[in-house]
This record gives structure tokens, C-alpha cells and sequence, in this order.
């Protein structure tokens, strides 16, 4: 990953084009009110396809709307197999009582070595075998146009290239299946978590005007806000934006990054297991023991920040208004197995904003109730639905 483009010139590229083409759906809407979800996801997962595939859908796709839909059923269907399990009881349900209630996917969460059981996790799981099915078709068609003698397009390029060295070595992890599964980590845990942050950032852009901009003196008009004011400032409203450009805007980079503070998508983080015998603060952790990581508690932490409970960009700025590094801004969780996507969603979550909001200012529809900054519980934190008008600057 790291190799190829994570962080590279070529790969900002792909994500200044997407953000281009999202740009333009959202002027399609000429004013009127939508929600931005779809659309968000659609862009993300676009440029998760770049890296992998080396191209981009068209958002009408019939092959793109399908992974889509099959990406967020999956999701679902992971979301209950952990949901069963979080809002039980204090103690764990027994299995039996698990299978008298028909929760099977609780049943291979309690009891995973079920899922070795020959055709059980196809049929407790059929969006993520009908997910890995369409990656094997794409992963096909990509090895017909695949020459070991060029330099890799993409990802996949990259990974049959590894492939094709492992050959005749049965303990090399490089292989046809892992290649899906690959696909399949890079575009579900990719797409979702940046697209729901952006909903995340566009929500707290209207319920915080102030931030995104401010009143005008003049009755019933508007200014420009902060966040619009450097925009304009350091990129102008012809140039796009490119990555270079953080180093000169001190508040949006804090408004980014408190949108993820407060935004909070995965409050549990993604369960780890340790690799030995460990010994924490007193406590002995065995080898082998399942660890979940209380990412909120950090993130929300009372004796750090000021306003743990509030969006509040001025946590990440100092008295002169400079962007501060916080030492426990976590979303991404820490350590050596934080999240290998981390320098993509930087990117994505950076440029995708401010192109929008070079181009739009955006507002609770007239007529509608302001929406809620309280999030829906899942295996992810999203907003509660929401929609918004995206009028062009």
C-alpha cells in the first residue's frame, strides 16, 4: 500500500478528480434539498476503486450501484452479528438461547469455530458472498489486461505481481482468494468510515453556520466564515485544492479534525487479539485475548478536553489560532495495527471538504427542523438522516 501511492502525488490526483466529479452532483441538485449520503459513498468508494482497480465508476454504474449495495449490506449484516452481543444482557447469552431467538450470526460470534461448518457462513452471511463473488469477476477481467512486464496501474497490478513471484510457495499468503479478500477489507472498511465522517462534517457545517460562515451586516445576507474565508484566501475559487495547502489553514485542518473528534465513528475500534503473554498496568493479558479498545473514551475524555461534548474546532488551535496536534485525537486508533488506510482518509477527508465548500454553502432546508448532532448506534456511529441545500458560491 504504502509503496504504490498511499500519500503520493498520483493517488491526490484520483481524489482531486473524484472530488470534481462529486462536485458536480451536488450542483445537479440545483439548490433543491437531498440528502448527501449516496452520493458521499459513491465518491469515497470511487476513489477506494482507483487505488485497487486503477479507474473510477460512472456514479450510474449497474456494476458500481450493485457493490454499493452489497458493501452496505454487508455492513449490515456484520452490524447485527456484533449488535446481538452488545445490547444483551450483562452476561453473554448462551447459545441456545441465542438460537431459540433465530440470532444464528450471534450464535458464530459467541462460537466462531461454527464457521468452519461447510456452507453455514455463505448462508448466514449472503452479501459478503455475493461481494466476494463480484471482486472475483473484477479480478478476472483485470488479470486479462494484466502485463507482469509494466509497471503496476493499480493495486491489484501490484498484488499479481506478487502472486506471480509466490508461485510454487504453499505458505505465501499471496494468492487468488486473498487478493478478493484484500479487495474487499480496502473497499468496506475504506468507503464507509471517510463518507460517514463527510456527512458528519456537512451536518455540523449547517448546524454551525458560524464555523462554516458567518451573518453579514446586511440584513438577510452572508458573509464569508471561517472555514470559506481561508479557503478563499489560500486556494482562491479558481485553483482546486491539493494537500500542500493544509500547512496554510490552520482552521479547517482543526474543523477536520474535530469533526472526527466529535463525530466519533468507531467507539470501540476494531477488535485485536494479542500475539503474547502481557502484562498492562498490573493486569496480565494471556496470549490469544481478544482486545476492544474504548476509542470514545479517549476522544471524549473529560480531563482533556474543554468541551468533550460539544463541536468545538477551538480544541485543536492554540492562542495565536494555529492548528495544535492532540495527543489523544485517536479515531484512527494507535499503535503498531492502527488503521492502514489512515494517510488515504487524511487525504480524501481534506480535499473532498474543501472542495465542497469552495464551491457550496450549505443550509438546513427552509421549512425543515434543524436535525440532530446525535449519532445512530451501529457497528458504525453515522448521523441520524438528514438533509441539506448545497447552494454554488
Amino acid at each position: 500500500m504504502r509503496n504504490f501511492g498511499l500519500g503520493k502525488k498520483s493517488l491526490e490526483q484520483w481524489v482531486t478528480k473524484e472530488a470534481t466529479c462529486l462536485c458536480a452532483a451536488f450542483a445537479d441538485q440545483a439548490g433543491r434539498p437531498f440528502s448527501p449520503k449516496v452520493l458521499l459513498n459513491k465518491a469515497v468508494s470511487n476513489a477506494i476503486a482507483s487505488l485497487i482497480f486503477g479507474c473510477r465508476f460512472e456514479y450510474n454504474d449497474p456494476r458500481f450501484l450493485k457493490l454499493l449495495d452489497l458493501l452496505e449490506d454487508g455492513l449490515k449484516e456484520e452490524s447485527g452479528f456484533l449488535r446481538e452481543v452488545r445490547e444483551g444482557d450483562d452476561e453473554e447469552p448462551l447459545p441456545s438461547e441465542l438460537l431459540k431467538a433465530g440470532q444464528l450470526p450471534a450464535v458464530l460470534n459467541v462460537i466462531p469455530v461454527l464457521l468452519n461448518i461447510p456452507g453455514l457462513a455463505a448462508k448466514v452471511f449472503p452479501a459478503q458472498k455475493a461481494l466476494i463473488a463480484l471482486l472475483n469477476e473484477l479480478a478476472d477481467e483485470h488479470r486479462r489486461t494484466w502485463d507482469p512486464a509494466q509497471p503496476p496501474r493499480d493495486l491489484t497490478d501490484a498484488f499479481l505481481d506478487e502472486v506471480e513471484k509466490a508461485k510454487g510457495n504453499p505458505e505465501s499468503s499471496f494468492n487468488d482468494k486473498n487478493l478478493c479478500l484484500v479487495m474487499a477489507d480496502l473497499l468496506s472498511g475504506g468507503s464507509a468510515t471517510t463518507s460517514i465522517t463527510l456527512a458528519w462534517a456537512l451536518l455540523l457545517m449547517i448546524l454551525h453556520p458560524d464555523v462554516q460562515r458567518k451573518p453579514s451586516l446586511e440584513a438577510g445576507g452572508w458573509g464569508v466564515g471561517r472555514v470559506q474565508q481561508e479557503i478563499d484566501e489560500v486556494i482562491g475559487q479558481v485553483r482546486l485544492p491539493e494537500m500542500e495547502d493544509q500547512a496554510h489553514m490552520p482552521f479547517t485542518m482543526a474543523v477536520i479534525h474535530e469533526v472526527q473528534r466529535f463525530g466519533d465513528i468507531i467507539p470501540l475500534g476494531v477488535p485485536h487479539m494479542t500475539s503474547r503473554d502481557i502484562e498492562v498496568q498490573g493486569f496480565l493479558i494471556p496470549k490469544g485475548t481478544t482486545l476492544v479498545t474504548n476509542l470514545s473514551s479517549v476522544l471524549k475524555d473529560e480531563t482533556f478536553w474543554k468541551k468533550p461534548f460539544c463541536f468545538h474546532p477551538e480544541h485543536f488551535l492554540d492562542s495565536q489560532g494555529h492548528f495544535v496536534k492532540q495527543a489523544a485525537f485517536v479515531p484512527f486508533s494507535a499503535g503498531r495495527r492502527s488503521c492502514l488506510g489512515e494517510p488515504l482518509a487524511r487525504m480524501e477527508l481534506f480535499l473532498f471538504f474543501t472542495c465542497l465548500l469552495q464551491r457550496f454553502s450549505f443550509s438546513v432546508p427552509a421549512g425543515q427542523p434543524r436535525p440532530s448532532d446525535h449519532g445512530a448506534y451501529g457497528l458504525l456511529i453515522t448521523p441520524a438522516p438528514y438533509e441539506l441545500c448545497a447552494v454554488p458560491r
